[in-house]
């Protein structure tokens, strides 16, 4: 056996494995610089929820929203008494306390005061998006484009609200029909979000990436039997 050139191709697939493993490496360090809680933005919320309010006996839909109903959820939103009514092609939310349709989502004004409570910095409101069930945002209220699309930094249910507060450099996310807060988006998690897509080779197919690990293990292999190889015969040489 010519152990040169075993040797020679030990130390090029090394340093071809080393590539994609530094790649790896350097990405995954961006994981570790940040608390996650910070990443989410979970470090900017106050904390506050809503004292729990008893629903009464006359807080019920009237017959009129019940009417072709797939299901009904009742929900208290910054203390109004909301009935969300899903009919399939569409969902229709009632007030309680004046037994009325408000539409198809909540009043911008009771979202705005759900990010108020949540959040814990200077409330400093640059424009609100609504993203109706699909398509673009459409901003309702600030300034800026009329129209937004940020289906790769939210990919949570529909329709919601997107409220860009300008200090914390961070969209917060409220659920259109329930006053929920889904999610919050600052630029940390966007690096973070691109560091993860690159680490995890989301930009490749599903058979590129496949093929992809499938050679760095079988490279792995072999660099692991040459070197075995070259140790053993070491070991062996008189001295």
């Amino acid at each position: 056996m010519n152990w040169r050139k075993v040797w020679k191709w030990h130390l090029w697939m090394g340093v071809t494995l080393l590539v994609p493993l530094l790649f790896w490496l350097s990405t995954a360090l961006i994981f570790t610089l940040w608390p996650i809680d910070s990443v989410r933005g979970k470090s900017l919320s106050s904390g506050r929820s809503m004292p729990p309010i008893q629903l009464k006996s006359w807080m019920s839909p009237p017959p009129e929203a019940l009417e072709g109903a797939l299901a009904v959820t009742l929900k208290i939103v910054e203390g109004h008494p909301v009935a969300v009514v899903d009919k399939g092609a569409e969902t229709a939310v009632w007030d309680l306390s004046e037994r009325k349709r408000l539409g198809p989502v909540l009043p911008l004004a009771w979202a705005r005061e759900v990010v108020r409570r949540d959040f814990g910095g200077t409330y400093d409101e640059e424009a609100a998006y609504l993203f109706m069930r699909t398509g673009a945002g459409q901003r309702v209220a600030g300034a800026g484009p009329a129209t937004l699309d940020l289906a790769s930094e939210y990919a949570g249910p529909r329709p919601v609200y997107a409220f860009y507060l300008r200090e914390a450099s961070m969209h917060l996310y409220v659920d259109a029909l329930t006053g929920d807060i889904k999610a919050r988006r600052r630029g940390i998690w966007r690096f973070y979000d691109l560091a993860f897509r690159l680490h995890s080779l989301e930009f490749l197919p599903d058979g590129s990436k496949r093929t992809l690990m499938m050679g760095v293990i079988v490279l792995g292999f072999v660099l692991s039997v040459t070197g075995l190889a070259m140790a053993v015969k070491r070991l062996r040489k008189p001295c």
